[in-house]
Protein backbone atom coordinates (compact mmCIF):
# COMPACT_ATOMS: atom_id res chain seq x y z
CA UNK A 1 0.00 0.00 0.00
CA UNK A 2 2.78 2.55 0.67
CA UNK A 3 4.09 2.09 -2.89
CA UNK A 4 0.84 3.11 -4.54
CA UNK A 5 0.61 6.16 -2.29
CA UNK A 6 4.13 7.15 -3.37
CA UNK A 7 3.15 6.77 -7.05
CA UNK A 8 0.15 8.98 -6.46
CA UNK A 9 2.37 11.72 -4.96
CA UNK A 10 4.70 11.65 -7.99
CA UNK A 11 1.78 11.84 -10.39
CA UNK A 12 0.34 14.72 -8.43
CA UNK A 13 3.65 16.63 -8.64
CA UNK A 14 3.77 16.17 -12.43
CA UNK A 15 0.19 17.43 -12.77
CA UNK A 16 0.97 20.36 -10.51
CA UNK A 17 4.01 21.22 -12.68
CA UNK A 18 1.85 21.08 -15.82
CA UNK A 19 -0.70 23.38 -14.17
CA UNK A 20 2.05 25.89 -13.32
CA UNK A 21 3.51 25.80 -16.84
CA UNK A 22 0.04 26.27 -18.31
CA UNK A 23 -0.56 29.23 -16.03
CA UNK A 24 2.78 31.03 -16.70
CA UNK A 25 3.44 29.91 -20.27
CA UNK A 26 6.46 28.47 -21.99
CA UNK A 27 9.63 28.85 -19.92
CA UNK A 28 12.16 27.00 -22.07
CA UNK A 29 13.51 27.52 -25.57
CA UNK A 30 13.26 25.11 -28.46
CA UNK A 31 16.90 25.96 -29.15
CA UNK A 32 18.18 23.58 -31.78
CA UNK A 33 15.01 24.04 -33.80
CA UNK A 34 14.36 27.71 -33.02
CA UNK A 35 16.88 30.56 -33.14
CA UNK A 36 18.11 31.54 -29.70
CA UNK A 37 18.32 35.33 -29.33
CA UNK A 38 21.11 36.56 -27.06
CA UNK A 39 21.05 39.92 -25.26
CA UNK A 40 22.65 42.98 -26.82
CA UNK A 41 25.83 42.90 -24.68
CA UNK A 42 26.54 39.21 -25.23
CA UNK A 43 30.24 38.42 -25.69
CA UNK A 44 30.40 35.79 -28.40
CA UNK A 45 32.95 34.74 -30.98
CA UNK A 46 35.34 37.58 -31.95
CA UNK A 47 35.12 38.32 -35.68
CA UNK A 48 38.19 39.61 -37.50
CA UNK A 49 37.74 42.14 -40.32
CA UNK A 50 40.94 41.94 -42.35
CA UNK A 51 40.10 45.00 -44.44
CA UNK A 52 40.37 47.37 -41.45
CA UNK A 53 43.24 45.71 -39.55
CA UNK A 54 46.44 47.78 -39.41
CA UNK A 55 48.62 45.20 -37.64
CA UNK A 56 49.26 47.27 -34.51
CA UNK A 57 49.26 44.13 -32.30
CA UNK A 58 47.20 45.82 -29.56
CA UNK A 59 44.76 42.89 -29.53
CA UNK A 60 47.55 40.32 -29.23
CA UNK A 61 49.14 42.21 -26.34
CA UNK A 62 45.81 42.60 -24.51
CA UNK A 63 44.69 38.96 -24.94
CA UNK A 64 45.03 37.17 -21.54
CA UNK A 65 45.00 33.54 -22.83
CA UNK A 66 47.22 34.37 -25.86
CA UNK A 67 44.52 33.35 -28.30
CA UNK A 68 45.78 36.03 -30.71
CA UNK A 69 49.30 35.68 -32.07
CA UNK A 70 51.02 38.21 -34.30
CA UNK A 71 54.38 37.44 -35.86
CA UNK A 72 56.36 37.85 -39.06
CA UNK A 73 56.60 34.96 -41.51
CA UNK A 74 59.97 33.30 -42.30
CA UNK A 75 61.20 35.88 -44.84
CA UNK A 76 59.58 38.77 -42.90
CA UNK A 77 57.61 39.90 -45.96
CA UNK A 78 54.26 39.50 -44.17
CA UNK A 79 52.92 39.98 -40.68
CA UNK A 80 50.72 37.00 -39.77
CA UNK A 81 47.71 37.66 -37.51
CA UNK A 82 46.10 34.48 -36.11
CA UNK A 83 43.18 33.99 -33.73
CA UNK A 84 42.58 30.58 -32.12
CA UNK A 85 39.00 30.42 -30.83
CA UNK A 86 39.81 27.27 -28.85
CA UNK A 87 41.96 29.35 -26.49
CA UNK A 88 39.64 32.37 -26.30
CA UNK A 89 37.90 33.14 -22.98
CA UNK A 90 35.59 35.76 -24.59
CA UNK A 91 36.73 38.53 -22.24
CA UNK A 92 36.38 41.23 -24.91
CA UNK A 93 39.78 42.88 -24.34
CA UNK A 94 40.65 42.61 -28.06
CA UNK A 95 37.43 44.43 -28.93
CA UNK A 96 38.18 47.20 -26.43
CA UNK A 97 41.75 47.96 -27.53
CA UNK A 98 41.44 47.76 -31.32
CA UNK A 99 41.78 51.31 -32.72
CA UNK A 100 40.15 50.50 -36.07
CA UNK A 101 37.34 48.12 -34.98
CA UNK A 102 38.99 45.30 -36.94
CA UNK A 103 37.97 42.80 -34.28
CA UNK A 104 34.50 42.82 -32.76
CA UNK A 105 32.60 40.41 -30.56
CA UNK A 106 29.68 38.82 -32.36
CA UNK A 107 26.54 37.10 -31.11
CA UNK A 108 27.74 33.73 -32.39
CA UNK A 109 28.01 31.07 -29.70
CA UNK A 110 27.87 27.75 -31.58
CA UNK A 111 31.54 26.79 -31.72
CA UNK A 112 31.45 23.01 -31.49
CA UNK A 113 33.42 21.00 -34.06
CA UNK A 114 33.87 17.29 -34.49
CA UNK A 115 37.45 16.75 -35.58
CA UNK A 116 38.44 19.67 -37.81
CA UNK A 117 39.63 22.40 -35.46
CA UNK A 118 40.86 24.55 -38.35
CA UNK A 119 37.41 26.14 -38.49
CA UNK A 120 38.17 27.68 -35.08
CA UNK A 121 41.18 29.61 -36.45
CA UNK A 122 40.96 32.99 -38.20
CA UNK A 123 44.02 34.24 -40.03
CA UNK A 124 45.18 37.36 -41.86
CA UNK A 125 48.38 38.52 -43.54
CA UNK A 126 49.58 42.11 -43.85
CA UNK A 127 52.44 43.46 -45.99
CA UNK A 128 55.54 44.43 -44.04
CA UNK A 129 57.00 47.91 -43.87
CA UNK A 130 60.77 47.97 -44.38
CA UNK A 131 63.10 50.47 -42.73
CA UNK A 132 64.41 53.05 -45.19
CA UNK A 133 67.84 52.94 -43.48
CA UNK A 134 68.63 49.26 -42.78
CA UNK A 135 65.96 47.63 -45.02
CA UNK A 136 64.72 45.44 -42.14
CA UNK A 137 60.99 44.68 -41.69
CA UNK A 138 59.66 46.28 -38.51
CA UNK A 139 55.94 47.04 -38.95
CA UNK A 140 53.10 46.89 -41.47
CA UNK A 141 52.46 49.29 -44.32
CA UNK A 142 48.90 49.80 -43.07
CA UNK A 143 50.10 50.84 -39.60
CA UNK A 144 52.53 53.37 -41.06
CA UNK A 145 49.80 54.73 -43.35
CA UNK A 146 47.32 54.89 -40.44
CA UNK A 147 49.86 56.76 -38.31
CA UNK A 148 50.56 59.20 -41.13
CA UNK A 149 46.83 59.88 -41.59
CA UNK A 150 46.49 60.56 -37.88
CA UNK A 151 49.47 62.92 -37.99
CA UNK A 152 47.94 64.73 -40.98
CA UNK A 153 44.98 65.65 -38.79
CA UNK A 154 47.30 67.11 -36.12
CA UNK A 155 47.64 70.42 -38.01
CA UNK A 156 51.42 70.29 -38.39
CA UNK A 157 53.13 72.52 -40.92
CA UNK A 158 54.12 70.77 -44.16
CA UNK A 159 57.86 70.57 -43.36
CA UNK A 160 57.22 68.97 -39.95
CA UNK A 161 54.65 66.59 -41.46
CA UNK A 162 57.12 65.36 -44.09
CA UNK A 163 59.78 64.93 -41.41
CA UNK A 164 57.33 62.89 -39.33
CA UNK A 165 56.40 60.80 -42.37
CA UNK A 166 60.03 59.92 -43.04
CA UNK A 167 60.48 59.20 -39.32
CA UNK A 168 57.57 56.72 -39.45
CA UNK A 169 59.39 54.67 -42.07
CA UNK A 170 62.43 53.99 -39.89
CA UNK A 171 62.75 51.05 -37.49
CA UNK A 172 63.23 51.68 -33.73
CA UNK A 173 66.89 50.59 -33.80
CA UNK A 174 67.77 53.08 -36.54
CA UNK A 175 65.75 55.82 -34.80
CA UNK A 176 67.82 55.18 -31.69
CA UNK A 177 71.08 55.43 -33.64
CA UNK A 178 69.97 58.66 -35.35
CA UNK A 179 68.83 60.17 -32.04
CA UNK A 180 72.06 59.28 -30.24
CA UNK A 181 74.15 60.67 -33.13
CA UNK A 182 72.17 63.91 -33.17
CA UNK A 183 72.36 64.27 -29.39
CA UNK A 184 76.15 63.84 -29.37
CA UNK A 185 76.42 66.43 -32.15
CA UNK A 186 74.04 68.76 -30.32
CA UNK A 187 71.59 68.86 -33.24
CA UNK A 188 67.82 68.71 -33.31
CA UNK A 189 66.07 65.43 -34.14
CA UNK A 190 65.90 65.71 -37.90
CA UNK A 191 65.79 62.77 -40.30
CA UNK A 192 67.93 63.00 -43.40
Amino acid sequence: MPKSKNRYNKGYKVLKFLDISEKYGKITYGYPFEKYDVNEHYRGLPKYDFSTCIGCAACGIACPPNAITIKFNEDKSKLIWEFDCGRCIFCGRCDEVCPTTAIRLSEEFELATKFDKSSLIQRGELDSQYCTKCKKAFSTKRLVQYSYERLSKAMLDEKRLQEAKSYLQICPECKEKIASTNITKGEEMEIR
